[in-house]
């Protein structure tokens, strides 16, 4: 019968600074960038602010255009001769005007889907119960007892999933097509 492998309770190192350890570490993990021209220029030996001025992006914009300091406000447009008076020198344009490109492609298309239970759900009761949501309320599926109102918004966001919807009703349409072809 082998013996027991014995486990000895880890004992603090004192001549370890945990704190200065967990610097290091946090410092040397990447930052996330979810815009990918910013991404591909940053040089993750400077600081943001370094790197944000390089590319041309302020990082206060207080600091780059001021509010006028009357009681008046009105309206002051900064020509473009004095915003290249005020920008230093910038050795990244590129990410400014790739950025810009995409801005005026427009907004990506947002992707919404709802989970796959609540697709699920959604499709049994809109089948059986059509638009009957107090029915759909009273339900044995129910199971997270939905009330009708919470019944009718969770099918209202099930149509506005584009995709989801559109493959609910395309299915729903080959059934119809596949009973009409079998009747005659």
């Amino acid at each position: 019968m082998p013996s027991a492998k014995k486990h000895r309770r880890q004992t603090l190192n004192y001549k370890q600074n945990k704190k200065r350890l967990w610097k290091k570490v946090k410092r040397k993990t990447e930052v996330h960038i979810p815009c990918k021209q910013i991404k591909g220029s940053w040089d993750s030996t400077k600081s943001m602010k370094q790197n944000l001025s390089e590319m041309g992006i302020a990082v206060d914009p207080n600091s780059v255009m001021p509010l006028p300091k009357s009681n008046l406000v009105f309206p002051t447009l900064i020509t473009d001769i004095e915003r290249e008076k005020k920008k230093p020198g910038i050795q990244k344009p590129n990410v400014v005007k790739e950025m810009e490109v995409e801005a005026d492609l427009g907004e990506r298309e947002k992707k919404f889907q709802l989970p796959v239970d609540d697709v699920f759900f959604c499709t049994y009761m809109l089948d059986k119960y059509k638009e009957d949501y107090k029915a759909m309320a009273r339900d044995s599926r129910n199971a997270y007892q939905l009330t009708p109102k919470q019944v009718r918004n969770k099918i209202r966001e099930f149509k506005r999933s584009k995709l989801q919807y559109q493959k609910y009703l395309d299915s729903k349409h080959d059934k119809t097509v596949n009973k009409d072809s079998m009747e005659t």
